[in-house]
């Protein structure tokens, strides 16, 4: 009840949710008044608030049952299969799968790891490899055994540098300065950083696509690479592994290079034209890391100053991989209708097939919450964007 001299009015007990955008030091907040008034609940980080998805299929599901053979040491003696006569028929608990992600991934990132879109990122991406090695004729445990004609290890090695590759993919953009945390500067942006490109070899291993049964290594430096991928590497060199050796991606020619990429971008053989460009180790890493977020579903944010070959690099790439590309170029006269009229008609697009949408100069909009929940949570205006759309900025 609320009473003013003899007027007394009743207000309905019903629970009002206001959100508040997020703001460094909790700025905005700290601006309201009212908000001292209300009684303020922290939120800790807690994996038994992981929700499990008990389909089969689903990318969580698909990475536990991988991570609970490799737990037990049975990747090198029986097949995780998801479809057919002998795939899996139960799904995992909520625990098991809540312990295996925080043993397999929070192990020695636990200080840098603070939001539940870091175990997303490491469970797309992974699932997204590990259901092509549920489907690989080649990597079934009983062709390895025949070929090698003993006991190996190779699927074991495989998903570990799977493991290591993902969870470094998770959380390598962001890492925490901890000299500066364990400092007593209330400075909100000296403790963070963003890891600078060569400081990582950016080492990937995945299957490819135009050959589904064969895996592809990329880095930087090829001195870098860990003896275990190496070996993996050796050990399906179809001409024997006295013959291997490592590639060197900065010694290789552009046309090697293009090869390289189409192989692990193009799921067709034919011949396409491509536009011209200045193919190189580093560019041909960062495509790489940009399909794997793509075909994860992972949004891809591409940093960098103006004109150092953000948009062309995309391009170029959507033209490789054969999807229809569409650029939205931003600026501060772009109005929230326009957004929603691009968007519009992409969905409809979105209809006839896979569909590329890369939001140029995004800082310059002035509508960027809009376009944060399009790019980070794929959805606008409360619905979930087509499927069949990946959302580049």
């Amino acid at each position: 009840f609320v009473s003013s001299n003899v007027d007394i009015a009743s207000f309905p007990q019903t629970p009002v949710f206001i959100e508040i955008a997020s703001s460094v030091q909790q700025k905005l907040p700290n601006s309201l008044p009212i908000t001292s008034y209300l009684v303020k609940e922290h939120l800790s980080w807690n994996i038994r608030s992981l929700k499990v998805s008990f389909e089969l299929c689903s990318p969580i599901q698909i990475v536990c049952n991988y991570l609970d053979a490799y737990d037990r040491h049975e990747i090198d003696v029986r097949d995780i299969m998801f479809h057919g006569q002998y795939c899996i028929k139960k799904p995992l608990p909520d625990k098991r799968c809540q312990d295996l992600i925080t043993k397999y991934f929070f192990e020695g990132n636990a200080d840098s790891i603070s939001s539940f879109r870091f175990v997303e990122i490491f469970v797309n991406v992974l699932a997204n490899q590990l259901i092509r090695l549920s489907s690989s004729t080649y990597f079934t445990a009983e062709n390895l055994k025949f070929k090698t004609k003993k006991e190996t290890l190779l699927r074991t090695t495989l998903v570990k540098a799977l493991i290591d590759i993902s969870k470094e993919f998770a959380a390598r953009s962001v890492k925490t300065k901890t000299a500066q945390l364990e400092s007593t500067s209330d400075d909100y942006e000296t403790k963070f950083e963003i890891v600078q490109w060569d400081a990582s070899n950016h080492l990937l291993v995945c299957f490819t696509s135009q050959n589904p049964d064969s895996i592809c290594a990329l880095y930087r430096e090829k001195n870098k690479v860990p003896d275990n991928v190496k070996e993996f590497l050796k050990s399906q060199y179809m001409a024997g592994p006295s013959k291997w050796e490592l590639d060197d991606y900065n010694q290789m020619e552009p046309n090697l290079l293009l090869e390289k990429l189409e192989c692990l971008a193009r799921r067709t053989m034919y011949h396409i034209d491509l536009p011209p460009y200045a193919l190189s180790a580093d560019n041909i890493i960062k495509m790489a890391l940009i399909l794997l977020r793509a075909r994860a579903n992972v949004p891809v944010v591409v940093m960098g100053e103006a004109g150092c070959g953000k948009s062309s690099l995309i391009r170029f790439l959507a033209k490789v991989v054969e999807v229809n590309y569409e650029p939205f170029n931003l600026h501060a006269g772009i109005k929230e209708q326009d957004i929603l009229d691009f968007m519009d008609k992409a969905q409809k697009t979105a209809d006839n097939g896979e569909l590329w949408l890369f939001f140029d100069k995004i800082n310059t909009c002035n509508h960027i919450g809009l376009l944060a929940n399009l790019i980070a949570h794929r959805t606008l205006k409360g619905k979930l964007v087509h499927p069949n759309i990946r959302l580049f900025s």
